[in-house]
């Protein structure tokens, strides 16, 4: 460890002692590569330049690298001067240790033209000259013509390196495939590399970086290796968690209570924060980067983008606690922000990430969810009319009249059903009475709502679209996090979306019991007719395992009477502008809740 008044001198020190020289200066004295480097004279000062030390983002441990001048072939220290290997030049490079003991090590690129050979590689000189090739570049980094790479080298323990190299390539590659190889290197052992992960390209909008620290955390004299992973989400909201290994005589082995410890401690804080209005907002940010990061991290989500030396996913192990904890913490945070269709929705969602949420949590969830809302126990009444049947989304066919009397799209026509549900009558559209409505969700450019997509290879869950020739066109991402695994493993079904507001800024949607909206939604002057939202715009209406969610100027939760329905089977609801009704599709037949 590097006492703190020593750093700034030894950082500065270094910057002095690196030197890079110009390329005709290797051809003055050839090298063989791998061989013993001989002491030098000091080159001039027209064929040297000093590099600078690279900035480091946070205050670190040790001094940050010092980057040579491009085509560096040539690096002196002190009084002793390294040269690269054949055919290749330095980048840049740190110093381990001190006295005898002390040592470069320096990461060195394929100067340009050069073919045929590794592309980087991390090599090592000792105080008195010998040089070693600790590792070099992992084949699995992408190496195609139009492929660039950048490399950073970061000293992270007292004997130990962190080289993080990343690939950037214009052609398109597979989904998931490793670019980029991050390996931590100790050089005084027999085997110097200790560990590599590879890593693939985030999910579109989100961004995954890595740093080490290789503090010996069993006092063995060892550096171990504990990586810290942040993922950061296209809100810009962070989440983090690490991976541990203990170096041992015996070789390094994986500590198995990470990731699922660091997830776990901060999943305990979000719940902890969850129930402040001024927190909500971050709080739900953060869970969504949470639940992000575990599907980038965890082989149990089935959309892995991390993997060992040899290509396996990371298992993460049990996740449980963590998954209760964030839905609970969810449940707080929407409620805190007078969320309640949200907030119910987490029961929607109780199997979609990862595992199922326990029974003591969905009897916690519950639980706060009717303490939270106002409670409305309503009659019930079966109509006679048979509603219209469609597939997919689709409006309502039902919806209300502005005296609260009840319209049904039938086969046959429009039925109108009184305020109570004691009459029906069939509509005379000739006699200017109301006309059946289309059932099919277009926007004003005719394009079809058609479903929804729960993406594997992106992280939200898509809508569905049409052309009006009926072609499909690519779909429009949500803020809704897809099901981990989901579809990716197994069937799964993705919830069809029900319809709220169609306009020219996109389609707002209730998916899974969540409310989507794009990003510039327009309210229109009034909801189309067989929208969830009631005809003067003020309350919306969804079904839930609990019972159906109201919320606008309160947050209610009519819980349904003890009839022969199942809320989950309560499709196309409606609410009445006065909301004095309820009325929904079960079974084939329309049903009218009337508040008490």
């Amino acid at each position: 460890m590097i006492r703190m008044d020593r750093r700034a001198n030894l950082a500065a020190a270094l910057a002095a002692l690196f030197v890079g020289a110009c390329d005709s200066c290797q051809e003055d004295k050839p090298y063989t590569p791998f061989g013993v480097t001989s002491a030098l004279p000091s080159a001039s000062a027209a064929e040297t330049s000093v590099a600078e030390p690279t900035p480091a983002a946070e205050p670190q441990k040790y001094p940050g690298a010092v980057v040579a001048p491009a085509g560096s072939r040539k690096l002196r220290m002190g009084e002793q001067t390294l040269l690269a290997p054949k055919r290749y030049v330095f980048e840049q490079a740190v110093v381990l240790g001190d006295g005898a003991a002390r040592q470069a090590v320096a990461w060195v690129t394929a100067a340009a033209g050069e073919r045929e050979v590794a592309r980087g590689a991390l090599i090592a000189y000792s105080a008195s000259g010998e040089q070693r090739q600790l590792m070099a570049l992992p084949s699995f980094v992408p190496m195609a013509p139009g492929c660039t790479h950048a490399t950073r080298l970061a000293q992270t323990g007292k004997n130990s390196v962190l080289v993080d190299t990343r690939a950037s390539c214009t052609t398109p590659l597979l989904a998931r495939v490793p670019v980029q190889a991050v390996s931590v290197v100790s050089p005084a052992s027999a085997a110097p590399e200790l560990l590599t992960l590879r890593i693939a390209a985030p999910a579109q909008g989100e961004t995954i970086s890595v740093d080490e620290d290789s503090t010996d955390r069993d006092g063995d004299g060892r550096d171990d290796v504990r990586f810290i992973f942040t993922l950061t989400g296209p809100d810009g909201i962070k989440a983090n968690a690490e991976l541990a290994f203990l170096d041992r005589a015996a070789g390094v082995s994986r500590d198995a209570a990470e990731p699922s410890a660091s997830l776990l401690i901060a999943a305990k804080a979000l719940l902890a924060r969850a129930g402040s209005a001024a927190n909500g907002a971050t709080v739900l940010g953060e869970i969504d980067a949470t639940r992000r990061l575990l599907a980038t991290l965890c082989a149990e989500g089935e959309t892995p983008r991390v993997f060992d030396a040899e290509g396996s996913p990371i298992r993460c192990g049990d996740l449980g606690g963590t998954i209760d904890l964030l839905a609970r913490a969810e449940v707080l945070a929407r409620l805190a922000r007078k969320d309640a269709l949200g907030a119910v929705s987490v029961l929607s969602r109780g199997d979609w990430y990862f595992k199922k949420l326990s029974p003591d949590a969905e009897k916690s969830i519950s639980k706060e969810l009717v303490k939270r809302l106002l409670a409305v126990t309503p009659s019930a009444v079966w109509l006679t009319a048979r509603p219209k049947v469609a597939r997919g989304p689709h409006w309502s066919p039902l919806w209300f009249e502005s005296d609260g009397a009840l319209l049904i799209v039938t086969d046959a026509g429009v039925v109108r059903a009184s305020r109570d549900g004691t009459t029906e009558l069939a509509v005379d559209p000739d006699a200017g009475g109301a006309v059946a409505w289309p059932l099919d969700v277009l926007d004003p450019g005719g394009r079809k709502l058609s479903g929804s997509l729960c993406a594997c290879d992106s992280s939200e869950v898509q809508l569905s679209l049409s052309s009006p020739s009926a072609a499909s066109l690519p779909g429009i991402p949500t803020p809704l996090l897809s099901p981990r695994p989901g579809g990716c493993k197994s069937r799964f079904l993705c919830p069809d979306p029900t319809p709220v507001a169609a306009s020219e800024g996109g389609y707002t949607v209730l998916l899974a019991g969540s409310l989507i909206q794009p990003a510039k939604a327009e309210s229109p002057a009034l909801p189309s007719p067989g929208s969830a939202r009631s005809p003067d715009g003020k309350w919306l209406v969804a079904s839930s395992g609990l019972g159906l969610v109201l919320s606008g100027p309160t947050q209610e939760l009519w819980k349904l009477p003890d009839a022969p329905l199942d809320a989950r089977r309560a499709t196309d609801c409606v609410v009445a502008s006065d909301r004095t009704a309820v009325a929904c599709v079960a079974d084939g037949k329309a049903i009218l809740f009337r508040r008490p």
